[in-house]
């Protein structure tokens, strides 16, 4: 049976180092409870303990290029801001520049993450109970019933809580799912997520409602068809056939509870953007459409920011489009045509990219997302994790990408956290699979799915 802790004498964790890094793994996942700094400072300790066993122990990681790929993105970010910083008698420090250079963490991340592999169900387990009793005493109830719009859990604002609960809704509802189809080690924990997780996705759903967020609801709307299409596969099983209608049955009956109010949330912002492409099929042009529709008092008071800070956004952008602008694209900003909306958060993940980095800027991104999404869709191949992890991961990224299209979510606390960990799960990843690799043509096997006899499932897959 392949065991991966003997291949290139890959180093285990001791009994109280692993309930401190434990502790800070669960740590780095508070933003999607309380929106503090907390993360990024154990961030900095997990990757910290990366470089020790990868210095003490390099015989078990050989850097795939993605991780390569995110060292080079991260050395270059740092170089070109140090440069244009230095250029000239004003040091141009833009605004969050620093959450560009944190790709060079994920192959240290990955380590830690890889090396703490087995006690993933654990802290995967503890994660859930906490964040059980946060929806149980955060939720309001009553306001939310009423119609009010809320902000879901400890965070700053509607639109952070309702992306919160999103990612939760998902990861709990794929966490069910794992238990259902009978991959487990601890029959307690199985348990505790058959009574925990409906109760948690229910709750998540009901503060996603209340946020009144339009961008998460598209968002939600856009994942709940790929989640059921993505669990097709493993619906044989009666208890997640049961489970699954159970929670579409909660939200056809939500939906059809309030729909009048969600009516009223979205209708201001449907006619607008209905008016918008009238106008449009006419024969007018976008920009013309734009600068109509932000002048027109039917647009609503946050559509019309945003259309603002996106037709600023977009001449910055044109003025450099291959490279960006670097952190000086601030200087850029102050001349714009709507220059005195009030604030630079541009509402727009990939346009927040795009006016620093440009096209390319962007291509390294997507390149980097398409190797991670090959290596976790190959470590599933390989058995080191389980089907639906694989499918947690496509569809927690699906939906963050699309409420990316409406919010700079990666400039917050939840989408650092976020990219770090789907960055740390890839390199786990692909470290495991090339350990797994070194010990099967050690015996003379190959390295595929077919080969693997079915008692060799690996603790990754039982944890992950």
């Amino acid at each position: 049976m392949p065991d991966l802790m003997r291949v290139g004498e890959a180093p285990r964790p001791g009994f109280f180092v692993a309930i401190i890094g434990s502790f800070l793994w669960l740590v780095l996942l508070t933003p999607t409870m309380i929106e503090s700094d907390a993360y990024r400072y154990v961030t900095m300790i997990l990757v910290a303990a990366g470089l020790f066993y990868f210095w003490k122990y390099r015989s078990f990681v050989r850097l795939h290029w993605a991780g390569w790929l995110c060292i080079a993105w991260g050395l270059y970010a740092t170089a070109r801001f140090l440069i244009l910083y230095f250029d000239g008698p004003v040091h141009q420090k833009g605004a969050s520049e620093w959450l560009y250079i944190f790709p060079i963490f994920f192959p240290l991340l990955g380590i830690t993450l890889f090396i703490f592999r087995p006690h993933v169900e654990k802290i995967v387990a503890i994660y859930f109970a906490i964040v059980l009793v946060f929806l149980l005493a955060t939720t309001q109830y009553l306001p939310i019933l009423a119609g009010e719009a809320i902000t879901p859990l400890i965070q700053k604002n509607r639109i952070h809580g309702a992306v919160a609960c999103g990612l939760i809704m998902i990861c709990a509802f794929f966490w069910l799912m794992h238990y259902t189809r009978g991959e487990m080690r601890s029959g307690a924990i199985a348990k505790f997520a058959m009574a925990a997780a409906p109760v948690i996705i229910t709750l998540a759903l009901l503060n996603i409602y209340g946020s009144k967020s339009k961008g998460v609801w598209l968002a939600t709307a856009v994942t709940f068809p790929v989640i059921f299409l993505l669990a097709q596969s493993y619906m044989r099983a009666f208890s997640a056939r049961c489970l699954s209608l159970a929670i579409l049955a909660v939200l056809i009956g939500g939906i059809a509870l309030f729909w009048q109010n969600l009516i009223a949330t979205t209708g201001p912002t449907l006619s607008a953007i209905g008016a918008g492409w009238n106008e449009y099929a006419a024969g007018g042009d976008i920009s013309k459409m734009m600068n109509d529709t932000i002048a027109s008092d039917q647009t609503p008071l946050s559509m019309n920011e945003r259309l603002q800070l996106w037709s600023n956004a977009w001449e910055v952008f044109s003025a450099a489009p291959l490279f960006g602008q670097g952190n000086h694209w601030l200087d850029s900003w102050k001349l714009t045509r709507y220059s005195k909306v009030g604030y630079t958060l541009i509402h727009n993940g990939y346009m927040e990219i795009a006016i620093r980095h440009g096209i390319f800027g962007l291509t390294v991104f997507f390149v980097l997302l398409a190797g991670f999404l090959s290596a976790v869709r190959n470590a599933q191949k390989l058995s080191l994790i389980s089907l639906p992890a694989l499918h947690c991961y496509y569809a927690t990224i699906i939906f963050f990408c699309v409420t990316l299209l409406s919010n700079s979510n990666n400039r917050l606390a939840i989408g650092e956290m976020f990219f770090l960990l789907v960055g740390a799960v890839a390199i786990s990843s692909l470290i495991a699979a090339d350990l797994l690799r070194k010990q099967l043509g050690a015996q003379g096997m190959s390295p595929d799915r077919s080969s693997l006899p079915q008692e060799s499932v690996l603790p990754l897959q039982q944890t992950v």
